[in-house]
């Protein structure tokens, strides 16, 4: 008798026991002695036994026939178990002069289609017949992952006799690996001891298709709840902390993941693909280097691998983008990039295969991709005003030597535009100087403050230009900077959409327009973070729409250009007003969510840039008080929106995020009390919902 039909009989076995206990359990008053005969009958295998000494023992111990069966189901169960671990080995085999090391188990993959489905049915009856508390916890523990270590260690070679291994050249019977009966049995909440395989890992090793399910459903719902806050989600809710934790334990799976969203976002270009990429690889990195704050015990952190496992291409390149931002580091990066580009391009002959290189999952710029902090640090200092004497990052991050060297700061913005255009298009080669000397340009323009004045060609505009300028000091007026907004969306239709068409492989990424427009967008957001001091409250709100919609907020003022001040204002909420009042939900969505995306953003570049928390504190405060009445008309929209589809889901991770927003740097700050009650009439809807 083979091993597969050992087992199958003992799971078979099993089965008969599991019907005669549900049957007894429906009448718990059947004679003890039928169910003793039953169970002896079971054990000898033979219906004409005449062995009755088991019977009269367990009568005179006075069992009950529900201790009867459950104790069957137990010692089946590790019997079974036994059996199939058993079957597992590592031996060598002497084959005339030649040794073979045989590695795996016994069983063959055409037999395991017949084990699962077994496993699947007991289980079925397991579940269905309930009783015993302690039957679930050792299916879970033993009988499951039994049967998955047997799956997974089974091979297609079959030897008949112990010298000698030989192909198993049987034709199969055609059926594949369901494993779906086995999937509800899989606990939530994954507890990983030393020397042991996550069950979860073991279906993504048996069946591919499971980890993509599982990418896809966290990814689906994420899409779906834009406010949803990934750290807290993946850090609290089991399921979540489960697939991260196995995708930790298991580089070759974490590369396959990190592969497949990649490939998606070239295919979709959609932020939310990745936004979600991104914080999934923050998450690794985090884990493997605190991996207790994780859950995961002493012992079975000194088993996690090195992060070269993690990113086994580019892992020098990875070491620098997981580093601290700073300036020397940027020009690391850009000279790596220039070197691999350069060497890419002289080794290859293929053009079409170079080109396809420099955007798959393998690439430098994939890599690049994953660490976002690096493209928003070039945009602030792309943007990066000198002469702001007061700004956090002039005292706290480049010093005083920056503020004296014009020429050094010069280069770091050279250096900042090169890497922008780097990300914004990593094919067309020739393409990214030109782009890399407009941006560096375009953000001279605007920080130089003489933008506004040579925009003007009347001498007459001229001179109220100039009044316009000594009225307001430093801070840009929003007529400027919905100027410069229009030449700098220009500059992307000339220099960087048409180079996109040319350059990129359309198999490889049909919809890379899509990311790169999102990227390019959020270019103005280095404005906002570098020269936050000169930007007034209507300017954050036209860069704030602009880089989370791609649109100009209207003007109403169209003729006049001399009005004073306080009408200019009047008109701008007049604007403002209006575009609350015919904005889609969509609109107002995006732009809530650039609000707590530039928030998180600020508080990581704080954390590596400036020196101290107090200045930490104050820098994401200002730009909370800059942005919070923006934010407050998204959200009221919103509110006003019953129409969502899960309008009660959105709301509450609305309020949740909203309440993580507000404690951000300092929960007191300009505006924090109209955020407060925000919160609170959000609490109110949702407490009548």
């Amino acid at each position: 008798m083979s091993a597969i039909q050992e087992i199958t009989n003992l799971f078979a076995s099993l089965a008969l026991n599991l019907k005669a206990s549900n049957q007894v359990s429906e009448n718990v008053d059947n004679s003890i002695d039928l169910s003793i005969a039953k169970f002896n009958q079971s054990l000898n295998f033979n219906q004409h036994s005449r062995v009755r000494v088991l019977d009269t023992a367990l009568s005179l111990m006075c069992f009950t026939s529900p201790q009867v069966f459950d104790s069957v189901i137990e010692y089946s169960i590790k019997t079974i178990v036994a059996v199939l671990s058993s079957s597992i080995n590592c031996k060598v085999i002497q084959c005339d002069e030649e040794s073979v090391l045989s590695i795996g188990g016994s069983i063959s993959s055409r037999d395991i289609v017949e084990l699962v489905e077994a496993c699947g049915d007991i289980l079925g009856k397991l579940k269905a017949r309930g009783g015993s508390e302690e039957l679930p916890g050792i299916l879970c523990d033993s009988l499951l992952p039994a049967v998955l270590r047997v799956a997974v260690s089974a091979s297609s070679f079959r030897h008949v006799r112990e010298l000698g291994p030989v192909l198993d050249a049987r034709p199969g019977d055609g059926r594949a690996l369901d494993l779906s009966k086995l999937l509800p049995y899989v606990p939530k909440e994954m507890s990983v001891k030393k020397g042991e395989i996550p069950l979860r890992l073991m279906f993504w090793y048996l069946d591919p298709l499971i980890l993509k399910n599982d990418v896809s459903q966290i990814l689906q719902e994420y899409t779906k709840r834009p406010f949803l806050c990934l750290d807290t989600e993946f850090f609290d809710r089991i399921e979540w902390h489960s697939t991260i934790l196995s995708l930790v334990f298991s580089p070759l799976m974490f590369i396959e993941t990190r592969s497949l969203l990649h490939n998606w976002f070239l295919l979709t270009g959609l932020a939310s693909l990745l936004d979600f990429q991104n914080k999934l690889v923050s998450l690794i990195l985090d884990i493997i280097s605190r991996p207790m704050r994780w859950g995961i015990l002493a012992d079975m952190s000194l088993t996690l691998p090195f992060s070269h496992a993690y990113f086994p291409y580019n892992h020098q390149f990875v070491r620098i983008l997981a580093g601290p931002l700073t300036c020397g580091a940027l020009q690391q990066v850009v000279h790596k990039i220039s070197k691999s580009r350069f060497r890419s391009e002289r080794s290859s002959t293929n053009q079409e295969a170079t080109r396809s290189s420099f955007v798959d999952h393998k690439s430098m710029w994939a890599t690049a991709m994953n660490f976002p902090d690096w493209f928003s640090f070039s945009c602030v200092l792309l943007f990066f005003n000198q002469n702001s004497g007061d700004n956090f990052f002039s005292t706290c991050i480049f010093g005083a030597a920056l503020t004296q060297h014009t020429e050094e700061a010069e280069s770091l913005c050279s250096t900042a535009a090169r890497y922008i255009a780097w990300i914004l298009n990593p094919i067309g080669t020739s393409h990214q100087e030109t782009v890399a000397q407009n941006l560096a340009k375009m953000a001279g323009n605007f920080t130089s403050k003489q933008y506004g004045l040579a925009k003007n060609t009347n001498p007459k505009k001229l001179k109220r230009q100039k009044l316009h300028s000594d009225v307001h000091g430093k801070e840009y007026d929003c007529q400027i900077i919905r100027l410069w907004i229009n030449d700098f969306q220009d500059m992307y239709s000339k220099h960087i959409n048409s180079t996109v068409n040319s350059s990129v492989d359309v198999k490889s990424a049909p919809n890379a327009k899509i990311g790169q427009a999102l990227l390019f967008r959020r270019i103005s957001l280095g404005i906002l973070i570098g020269c936050n001091e000169n930007v007034n409250e209507e300017g954050w709100e036209l860069l704030l729409h602009y880089a989370a919609t791609g649109m100009i907020l209207p003007s109403t003022n169209t003729k006049e250009t001399g009005l004073q001040h306080k009408n200019r204002k009047s008109q701008w909420l007049d604007g403002s007003i209006a575009w609350i009042e015919n904005s889609d939900k969509k609109e107002v969505e995006k732009g809530a969510c650039l609000v707590f995306y530039l928030t998180d953003l600020v508080e990581n570049l704080s954390v590596t840039l400036i020196d101290s928390e107090e200045n930490e504190s104050d820098f994401i405060c200002q730009v909370k008080s800059k942005s919070s009445k923006y934010l407050l008309k998204c959200v009221h929209k919103l509110l006003n929106s019953n129409d969502h589809e899960d309008y009660g889901l959105m709301l509450l991770d609305l309020r949740n995020r909203l309440t993580r927003w507000s404690h951000q740097g300092k929960a007191v700050f300009q505006g924090s009390k109209d955020v407060c009650d925000t919160i609170e009439a959000i609490s109110k809807i949702l407490s009548s919902l």
